[in-house]
């Protein structure tokens, strides 16, 4: 779930009305003239948290070290302490502990398998997210729209040909994170992109 996406959504419903577009479960709006690219370092940071989300899924799963069959499914409960077990912990940059590696000395046979391979599915679904995310990144005519039509939310939505043939369609992509979430990304005129005022 992209939060400040979703704090824009009054602030550029308009645009997008103006534009035409329309996508179902609506979470939220960017302006992409408004954003940056990701840099090496931006990306590197990005490919670290793939790892550590492999690991907090499969301490969540039940069974243990299973991830469930549906993507947006995390179980909560006594999985903390078995993440401290499996994850490296330091300070943050504003004095937190957080998790900022992966204790392979105590993850072997099967389940390193398994957590290599759900590490690799993370990092080539959040390098496509965010390379879609670089293509469009500080360009004045683009949207971006987050939506909850991921995965199979998408899969087993009827009317797909209505945005995929568009005029205004550019690109969409599933969350790496969450992939019932999505990212849309819309062709939009330029001038009438500008912030709506106060009662307009």
């Amino acid at each position: 779930m992209d939060l400040v996406a979703y704090l824009q959504i009054e602030l550029f419903d308009a645009i997008a009305k103006k534009n035409g577009i329309q996508v179902p479960r609506l979470r939220g709006y960017r302006l992409m003239k408004d954003e940056k690219a990701l840099d090496a370092e931006s990306f590197a940071m990005l490919l670290n948290l793939c790892e550590i989300d492999a690991v907090d899924m499969l301490c969540r799963a039940e069974p243990f070290w299973n991830l469930p069959r549906n993507p947006g499914t995390r179980s909560y409960g006594s999985y903390t302490d078995r993440r401290k077990y499996y994850l490296q912990y330091g300070i943050d940059k504003e004095g937190e502990r957080t998790a900022i590696g992966i204790r392979w000395d105590r993850i072997h046979g099967k389940k390193r398998r398994i957590l290599k391979y759900e590490i690799k599915k993370n990092k080539r679904n959040a390098l496509e997210q965010f390379s879609i995310w670089n293509k469009y990144a500080g360009r004045d005519d683009v949207l971006y729209i987050h939506s909850r039509m991921g995965n199979n939310n998408w899969e087993n939505y009827d009317d797909k040909d209505t945005i995929l043939n568009a005029p205004w369609f550019l690109d969409r992509v599933d969350d790496w994170w969450d992939s019932t979430y999505c990212d849309f990304y819309a062709k939009i005129d330029p001038t009438l992109s500008t912030t709506p005022t106060s009662g307009e």
